[in-house]
């Protein structure tokens, strides 16, 4: 995914955050094979100003769940994407 893609999915994921419980998110039915590196998504998220990034971790919902601070000093809990980075939702 583009840096410009990731930054407007972030932004649409933050509206919609709060229309869904993140433990329910489902992101993905593509093969974990389709899946981007965690270390790519990591770095994502790391050139879009978020620090303190930890692993990203498969869920149940087929998400990648990863542990950051944003840009204001609040931890979060971002569930993405897996195949292209976009936000599902922001704990």
């Amino acid at each position: 995914m583009r840096a410009t893609g990731l930054v407007g999915a972030l932004l649409i994921g933050l509206s919609i955050a709060s229309l869904a419980h993140a433990a329910s998110v489902q992101c993905t039915t593509a093969d974990k094979s389709a899946w981007l590196p965690p270390a790519k998504v990591k770095a994502m998220l790391e050139q879009h100003g978020f620090t303190n990034v930890g692993a990203p971790k498969p869920s149940d919902g087929n998400c990648y769940v990863v542990q950051a601070t944003d840009n204001g000093g609040a931890k979060k809990t971002l569930y993405l994407n897996p195949t292209d980075g976009a936000l599902m939702a922001l704990e």
